[in-house]
């Protein structure tokens, strides 16, 4: 257990709501990740199962431009899912989930959400086409975990072609606007449609105290021969 305090990463009631209105904090969880990685090519030569391809991955950190040590900037996450994006050479407007840090903090997700925004702005202006969703509602903040089981959640969505709900969520928080984003909340189990001939991509978000920000593009695998 923990003792609430107003304004710090735990959650008063037990909950972790992200992006939601009443959204005030995470709540910690225990976890370890084992993601194997191999050259697609050789992956696909030896007819492995494969989870999903990552196109790219960026990572920096906010520096100076943080108002503090555990407050994230804008720029600094919109800068390094901006750079993911270029350097996986996918159209955003194909890329149609992201896992979000989602930490459901009163700060930390209106942030979140301009970032994803301004980064998205660079490359279309279509509004709420992407699904958006965070691991942290289901099982909370594994700490130094909480990436991999992003990256592992967001793996098995595409292997099975479903996007899971992202739970906790009935009403925006008010400083995030969602209606001007290319983003919407999924708080339902839905199948991952899109356009014939086009593979499923999302991004991942994982950002850190110290404000080191990490984003991933993935893209499902081909198919595998029998």
């Amino acid at each position: 257990g923990y003792l609430y305090q107003e304004g710090m990463i735990a959650s008063p009631d037990g909950h972790c709501r992200a992006f939601d209105e009443k959204a005030k904090g995470t709540v910690g969880g225990s976890a370890v990740g084992v993601v194997v990685l191999k050259r697609l090519d050789d992956a696909l030569a030896d007819n492995d199962q494969i989870y999903a391809v990552i196109k790219a991955t960026a990572i920096n950190n906010d520096g100076s431009a943080k108002v503090g040590y555990t407050a994230p900037s804008v720029e600094g996450q919109s800068n390094v899912i901006r750079d993911a994006i270029e350097k996986s050479g996918v159209d955003p407007e194909t890329i149609s989930y992201i896992e979000a840090h989602g930490t459901a903090t009163p700060l930390g997700d209106p942030i979140e959400i301009s970032a994803l925004t301004q980064a998205y702005r660079n490359f279309t202006d279509k509004k709420q086409y992407v699904a958006i969703g965070s691991v942290k509602t289901n099982i909370g903040h594994t700490d130094a975990a909480s990436g991999v089981m992003g990256l592992i959640k967001t793996a098995l969505a595409l292997k099975h072609k479903k996007i899971p709900a992202s739970l906790h969520f009935n009403k925006p928080n008010p400083e995030i606007d969602f209606e001007n984003s290319p983003f919407f909340v999924n708080t339902e189990l839905r199948d991952w449609e899109v356009p014939e001939g086009m593979p499923r991509r999302a991004g991942v978000s994982s950002f850190g105290i110290g404000g080191t920000n990490a984003h991933a593009i993935l893209e499902e695998a081909p198919q595998r021969r029998i």
